[in-house]
């Protein structure tokens, strides 16, 4: 693959992305918090938009199966036709362009991952808004760039990893597709200055110290079990430092002059 693709054809980088050509194509199945926050928006008979949808694989095709009307929007062909064998009404588009949908199209609308690849993310989620019916509600997730381990590594290695490419993350850094970078205040500034009221927000890959794998060997299987649930519960206490990615729900306002967003919690 060629390093320099995202720049300069974006829809040929993640073509041979989600057809496997970079040898790292993400199979993570659907997590129990991710499950968490999906349940907070998406119920059977919804009509929901997946923005960046990809291949439909995590938990498009689960949706589908709940009986809910999941469409989806990818730069890619492939994850598109993909996502369509899953069930989904994916269509290609480029996400830096007005979505191909008319006005209040839709109940809901779910951007995992997605927004940190975009020169303009901002525009991105006042599309979303555009295409959300009045109350209707977004739920988003980017990778957390004050992550303790990030923080970590620029203080004591000199070394920014954006954690968009394992080929990327120690030589070259500006070849990495992710773009753009987020704490949870600012993530909760932007969807606020597009319009939406913030209603939630917390983290996802909560575990701080992956130390599974590690123990794994050691540790018997119950108090691993255990030992993770904790770390977990002390990573979602204290997602801003500790959560590899910020999640935010938040709600299209049902009219004008509704109450404006709920306040970011600060950064630690």
């Amino acid at each position: 693959m060629d390093p320099h693709g995202h720049a300069a054809q974006p829809a040929r980088y993640y073509d041979d992305y989600w057809s496997g050509v970079t040898s790292w194509k993400p199979t993570d199945p659907l997590d129990e918090e991710l499950k968490s926050w999906l349940d907070e928006i998406v119920r059977p008979g919804l009509t929901v938009l997946d923005v960046g949808c990809g291949d439909g694989s995590r938990y498009g095709e689960s949706l589908v199966g709940a009986e809910v009307e999941l469409h989806g929007v990818d730069v890619s062909q492939v994850a598109v036709d993909e996502a369509c064998s899953r069930g989904l009404k994916a269509v290609r588009a480029g996400l830096e362009e007005p979505l191909p949908f008319g006005d209040e199209q839709f109940d809901a609308a779910i951007c995992l991952e997605v927004l940190e690849h975009l020169v303009d993310p901002e525009f991105a989620a006042g599309e979303i808004h555009r295409v959300l019916r009045p109350g209707g509600a977004l739920l988003l997730s980017v990778p957390n760039v004050a992550h303790w381990r990030s923080r970590a590594e620029l203080a004591l290695l000199g070394r920014f990893d954006p954690k968009g490419s394992p080929v990327t993350a120690r030589r070259y850094p500006w070849r990495d597709p992710h773009l753009r970078f987020f704490t949870s205040r600012s993530l909760a500034d932007m969807l606020q200055d597009r319009g939406f009221t913030v209603t939630a927000q917390g983290g996802l890959d909560t575990q701080f110290l992956n130390a599974a794998p590690l123990l794994r060997g050691i540790v018997r299987p119950p108090t691993m079990r255990w030992l993770d649930r904790l770390l977990r519960r002390i990573g979602a206490r204290f997602y801003t430092l500790l959560s590899g990615r910020c999640v935010a729900l938040a709600v299209k306002p049902a009219a004008a002059g509704a109450a404006p967003g709920k306040e970011a919690e600060p950064d630690l």
